[in-house]
């Protein structure tokens, strides 16, 4: 079902390492992780966010897991990714070269000052990597990572054991320079209370992402975690092909081509501005807003949402934005009415005619609302809304 980017292997292939990749910038074999969640708060596409979805009546989330879930929306798309990696159960390992394959003959730090090439570290761990070597690169689907699927923490989360049924995951993270589009800030709030990340056509801009090379299993639980469901009538994404693309490996030749994730519910405008995220690289055209500024930009246009007096004293503790975002992550029906609120003003996907671009829809419904495998909790007037 999923079309494979060969493109993509022949501009790793000409990949000049020593150019490539700046020494780490952090120490030990991997980038930070931060600590996991607390048990009861449940791993969900954009992080770790919304309680386990109660069997009876819904309960009040605990001060923790609402501490967690405030504080997790408002560092997305979470920790700065300063180069390529291996992700590998966990873990990022920096490349060091990509020779001619970054699943092969590519060269790692694995640790203490150690190098190692990707096969040889994975033959030691075949145990840990489903007993044979993971496809190469060329058997795998090359897919921009622009918001927090760069990051190695949320990786960790959207293959965990406990929620990838397979159990393993080794993944390639190729930073790379995509011209003529900016990353903003989607039009709708997710379960924990943030913004979530889309692309958006911008002439002349320049953004920073990874490109993050899956195999089949892989995809499919990336689709899962991005809202995506084939039976579903609605998404928060779909999966898309872009062509004739500048797309530049950091050290490589341009590729042509790449699969994205693309929001459905288009890019967050206030008075008619969009904002590109502050945590993303590069030269945007839209003027950058953090997460917690964006969200404050916003407030004004959801106002007329109520919120309720139990939810008020619930997010007692917390005010301003926080107090903002703790109401979007509590309450179902908040985070309902501010989405329907915030899409109605916002910038669709589009690609102009003059852009050169192609765009082709791979997989997933286009119409924006919660798929059918989302189980978090909704908002019973408008379950659909997101």
């Amino acid at each position: 079902m999923h079309r494979r980017t060969l493109l993509a292997l022949s501009a790793l292939v000409a990949l000049d390492a020593t150019a490539a990749f700046a020494a780490p910038t952090h120490s030990g074999s991997h980038a930070p992780v931060p600590p996991a969640p607390p048990a009861s708060v449940a791993a969900t596409p954009h992080g770790p966010a919304a309680p386990a979805p109660p069997k009876a009546a819904p309960r009040t989330p605990t001060p923790k897991e609402i501490a967690y879930a405030v504080n997790r929306a408002l560092d997305y798309p979470y920790e700065d990714v300063k180069e390529s990696y291996l992700f590998v159960n966990g873990k990022a390992y920096p490349y060091r070269s990509l020779g001619r394959d970054a699943m092969r003959d590519a060269t790692i730090a694995t640790g203490g000052g150690k190098t190692a090439s990707v096969e040889t570290f994975l033959r030691g761990r075949l145990g840990e990597v489903g007993g044979k070597l993971p496809p190469t690169a060329a058997r795998r689907t090359a897919v921009i990572g622009y918001g927090s699927n760069k990051a190695p923490s949320a990786l960790a989360q959207k293959y965990a054991a406990s929620v990838f049924p397979r159990g393993w995951a080794v993944v390639p993270v190729i930073k790379a320079t995509l011209k003529d589009f900016e990353v903003t800030h989607a039009a709708h709030y997710y379960a924990n209370g943030n913004l979530p990340a889309t692309l958006q056509y911008a002439k002349g801009a320049r953004s920073e992402v990874f490109l993050t090379f899956l195999d089949d299993a892989e995809l499919r639980r990336m689709h899962a975690t991005e809202g995506l469901d084939e039976k579903s009538a609605r998404s928060w994404y779909h999966f898309a092909k872009l062509s004739d693309l500048t797309l530049t490996p950091h050290g490589g030749s341009p590729l042509r081509q790449a699969h994205v994730y693309l929001d459905n519910y288009g890019t967050t405008a206030v008075r008619g501005r969009t904002y590109s995220l502050a945590k993303v690289h590069g030269t945007p055209v839209s003027p950058r807003a953090s997460q917690r500024r964006v969200l404050d930009l916003t407030r004004p246009v959801v106002r007329s949402v109520p919120v309720s007096a139990a939810v008020r004293k619930t997010c007692r503790a917390y005010q301003g934005v926080r107090h903002f975002v703790c109401a979007t992550y509590v309450d179902p029906c908040v985070r309902a009415g501010r989405t329907e609120l915030l899409m109605r003003r916002a910038r669709p996907f589009t690609l102009p005619r003059g852009s050169g671009i192609r765009y082709e829809k791979v997989a997933g419904s286009t119409r924006p609302g919660n798929p059918d495998i989302y189980k978090g909790p909704r908002c019973p007037a408008r379950p659909d809304i997101g």
